[in-house]
C-alpha cells in the first residue's frame, strides 16, 4: 500500500523530503521543511488517511507541525480530474434549487423513492434533494394511516439513505459538502463524520479554495467540543499554504478571521498572512481593512509590521473615509493600543480637507479618545475639533463633555480661539450642572487648573455642603479635594480652601520606575550634590492632599535640614530647596518633549510653595545608566541643577 500526501504543486519548485509516512511537498517561498519519522497514527485504524508532523523552518525559527497523509490502495487515484467532469458538477449545481423543488412536492417517503426511480442518474445534488425531504417528511409525518407499501418503504429506508449519502460524497461541488456539515438537521448529524473526513481528504488533495478551507476551519472552530473536529483544525494549514497565491484583497479578511481558533499552525499562517497583506494593502477596500481591524481585536494581535502597513494603508485612503468608516478605524486602533506618525497626519488631513463638513459629535470623541490615548497634542486636530465644538455644542449630549473639553488640559493644549472655548464651556457647565455625573465635572474643571483656567464661582458651586452630599465615589473625592487646593494656591478669587484636610487618605507611594532608575544614579546624583545628608527621597509634601501632585521624588536642602523639619510655612527659604522630579515617558506628550496638564500643574504648585524644581527625564538617566556613561550623567544633573526653575 502506498501512502501519500497528495498535492496538486508537487511541479512547484521547492523543498521535497521523505517522511515514514509519505512523500511531502510545500512549495511556500517562505517556509523550508525538513524530514520527520514519527507517525501520530499508531493505530492505524483509519482506512483513508494517516497523521504524522513535519518541521518547518521560518526564519530561525523551526517548528513542528500535524500533518494528513492520505493512503492509496491503486495509485491511479492520483490522476487528476478531467476538466470536463468539474464542469458538469458546475452545471448539476446550478439546476439543484430545481431538484428542490421537484422533491418538496413528494408528500411521503413513497413519493421521494417513486421519484428516484425514475431519474436515469442519480446525481449527487439529486441525491442530496431526496435527502433532505425524507428528513422533513420525517420531522413533519402525514397524518394518513400507512398501507402495507408504506412499511415495506420505510423498512428500506435506511439501505436507500446509505446508498443516497455516498453519491453524495462523490459530488464535485465541495460547497455541497460544507453546507451539509454547516446544516443543523438532526438527522444529518450521525453522518457528519463522513463528511468531514471527505473534506479533509480533499484539502489533502488540494481541492477546496482559500474561501471553502475558511469555511471548513469555520466549521471546526465553532464544533471543537468534539474531539475529532478540534484534532483537524491545525492540520489545514497545508491547504492555505498550497493556495497562498489565491488570497488576494477580497478574501484575506477570510483568513485573518479564523486565526482566533489556531494554535499549532497559528505561528506558520500569520506569517504567511503578515506577507501577503504586505503585497495586498495597495488594493483593500475600506470595509475589508474594517473587517481586518476587528479581526486584530479579537485575536489580540500584536505585529509592528502589520500594524505598520495598516498605517500607509490609512494615509493612502484617508480622502475614501466618511466619518463612520473614519470613527470605526480609529476607534479600532485606540483599542489596539497602535498609532504612528502616518495616521497621525492622516487624521490631520482628514481634518484639514473636511473640518467645515464634519456632523457627528461620536466622531469628535472617538478623534479626543484616540489623542488622549497616545497623548497626542496635534495642533490641527485639537483645534479642529475645539472649532467644531464651539460650532456646535448645542448638538453635544451632556455625557460627552468630559471626553471632549478633558483632553485639552490634560494634554496642555490652548485652543486658537481659548478665550471664547473656555469662556462657553464654563457657561455650558453652569447650565448643564444637575445634568452632569460629580465625577465628570471634576474631571472638567481639573481640566481647566491644568489648563492655567480658574472657574471659581462654579467650583465653589461644586465645593457646597448640599453638592458634596451627592459625591460618594473616593477618586471623585480626592479629585474634588485636589481642585479646593489648586484654586486655593493658584486663584487670587477663590476664598479657599472650602474643605477640610482629607484625613481618611492613604500615603501616596513612588512609582517603581522612579525609585529603580534613583537606585542606579544615586551614587552620581550625592556626588553631585555634595553627601547623602543633603538628599531626601519620595518627600511628600504636608499639608496638602495625598495626591501625586505633592510628591517629590528627590529633595535637595542644607545639610541636616530634611524634610522632617523644614518649616514648609516659612516664605524664608523660599528657593533654598529643590525639588527634583523625574518625568517617566507617560509624563510627556507624544513628542517625547511636552509635558502634559498635570505635570505641569505639579511644577506651577511646588514653585508656590517656595521651590526650586528640577525635571530630570527617565529616558536619559536610563541611557546614561546602560551605557555606562558616568560623566555624561553627572554633567546632566549639574547642568539640570544649575538651571532649576525658580519659585514664584
Amino acid at each position: 500500500m502506498s501512502i501519500v500526501l497528495r498535492r496538486t504543486y508537487l511541479k512547484a519548485k521547492s523543498n521535497i523530503f521523505t517522511s515514514s509516512s509519505g512523500n511531502i511537498a510545500l512549495p511556500c517561498p517562505f517556509f523550508k521543511s525538513a524530514s520527520r519519522t514519527i507517525s501520530d497514527d499508531k493505530s492505524g485504524n483509519n482506512p483513508q488517511f494517516s497523521t504524522s508532523s513535519i518541521l518547518i523552518e521560518n526564519g530561525f525559527n523551526v517548528q513542528e507541525l500535524p500533518v494528513v497523509v492520505k493512503k492509496l490502495k491503486d495509485l491511479s487515484e492520483f490522476e487528476e480530474k478531467p476538466d470536463e467532469e468539474l464542469a458538469a458538477s458546475s452545471h448539476d449545481s446550478l439546476n439543484y434549487q430545481l431538484i428542490q423543488e421537484e422533491f418538496k412536492q413528494c408528500l411521503d417517503l413513497r413519493e421521494v423513492f417513486s421519484l428516484l426511480s425514475k431519474c436515469t442518474k442519480i446525481t449527487p445534488n439529486i441525491a442530496l434533494g431526496a435527502i433532505e425531504r425524507i428528513y422533513d417528511i420525517e420531522k413533519n409525518p402525514s397524518p394518513l394511516i400507512m398501507d402495507s407499501k408504506s412499511v415495506h418503504i420505510n423498512l428500506a429506508k435506511g439501505a436507500i439513505l446509505d446508498k443516497l449519502l455516498k453519491v453524495v460524497l462523490k459530488t464535485e461541488d465541495t460547497h455541497t459538502i460544507l453546507n451539509i456539515l454547516n446544516t443543523s438537521s438532526s438527522f444529518m448529524e450521525p453522518f457528519k463524520y463522513k463528511f468531514h473526513d471527505e473534506l479533509l481528504l480533499r484539502v489533502i488533495d488540494n481541492r477546496l479554495s482559500i474561501e471553502q478551507l475558511c469555511e471548513f476551519v469555520t466549521f471546526l472552530i465553532k464544533n471543537k467540543s468534539d474531539v475529532k473536529y478540534s484534532e483537524t483544525i491545525d492540520k489545514l494549514w497545508v491547504g492555505f499554504v498550497a493556495r497562498e497565491a489565491e488570497i488576494d484583497e477580497t478574501n484575506i479578511v477570510q483568513v485573518f478571521s479564523i486565526l482566533h481558533g489556531l494554535k499549532a499552525s497559528k505561528r506558520i499562517i500569520l506569517t504567511l498572512m503578515e506577507q501577503k497583506l504586505c503585497d495586498l494593502w495597495a488594493r483593500i477596500k475600506v470595509p475589508v481593512m474594517q473587517d481586518i481591524l476587528s479581526c486584530f481585536i479579537v485575536e489580540k494581535y500584536l505585529s509592528v509590521q502589520s500594524f505598520c502597513v495598516v498605517g500607509g494603508w490609512i494615509s493612502a485612503n484617508i480622502h475614501a473615509l466618511d466619518e463612520d468608516s473614519l470613527l470605526d478605524i480609529i476607534s479600532k486602533l485606540t483599542r489596539l493600543k497602535y498609532t504612528d506618525d502616518q495616521i497621525e497626519k492622516a487624521v490631520e488631513k482628514y481634518f484639514k480637507l473636511k473640518e467645515p463638513k464634519i456632523e457627528s459629535p461620536v466622531l469628535i470623541v472617538g478623534i479626543l479618545n484616540f489623542c488622549m490615548q497616545f497623548q497626542i497634542c496635534n495642533e490641527q486636530i485639537l483645534n479642529s475639533c475645539s472649532t467644531y465644538f464651539l460650532r456646535n455644542w448645542d448638538k453635544v449630549p451632556p455625557s460627552f463633555l468630559n471626553s471632549i473639553i478633558y483632553p485639552y488640559g490634560y494634554l496642555y493644549f490652548d485652543p486658537a480661539n481659548s478665550l471664547e472655548f473656555w469662556s462657553l464651556t464654563e457657561k455650558i457647565l453652569h447650565g448643564m450642572f444637575d445634568k452632569l455625573c460629580s465625577d465628570d465635572l471634576s474631571s472638567i474643571v481639573l481640566s481647566f487648573i491644568y489648563a492655567g483656567k480658574y472657574p471659581a464661582s462654579l467650583v465653589s458651586r461644586m465645593l457646597t455642603p448640599e453638592y458634596m452630599t451627592r459625591v460618594t465615589k473616593s477618586d471623585t473625592l480626592q479629585k474634588l479635594h485636589l481642585i479646593d487646593i489648586a484654586m486655593s494656591l493658584e486663584s487670587k478669587e477663590y476664598a479657599g480652601p472650602l474643605l477640610p484636610k482629607d484625613q481618611w487618605s492613604k500615603p501616596i507611594s513612588q512609582d517603581s520606575r522612579v525609585k529603580n532608575i534613583l537606585g542606579k544614579v544615586m551614587d552620581a546624583l550625592v556626588h553631585v550634590v555634595g553627601g547623602e545628608e543633603r538628599l531626601s527621597v519620595a518627600v511628600s509634601v504636608p499639608y496638602m492632599p495625598s495626591h501625586e501632585t505633592y510628591l517629590l521624588d528627590i529633595m535637595i536642602h542644607p545639610a541636616g535640614l530634611g524634610s522632617n523639619i523644614f518649616n514648609w510655612k516659612s516664605k524664608s527659604g523660599r528657593n533654598e530647596n529643590i525639588a527634583i522630579l523625574i518625568h517617566l515617558p507617560d509624563h510627556y506628550c507624544s513628542d517625547n518633549e511636552h509635558l502634559i496638564g498635570p505635570q505641569v500643574m505639579k511644577k506651577r504648585h511646588l514653585k508656590i510653595l517656595g521651590m526650586k524644581v528640577v525635571s530630570l527625564k527617565y529616558s536619559l538617566l536610563s541611557q546614561f545608566y546602560t551605557s555606562y556613561n558616568k560623566n555624561g550623567l553627572k554633567e546632566y544633573l549639574i547642568d539640570s541643577i544649575n538651571n532649576a526653575e525658580e519659585c514664584k
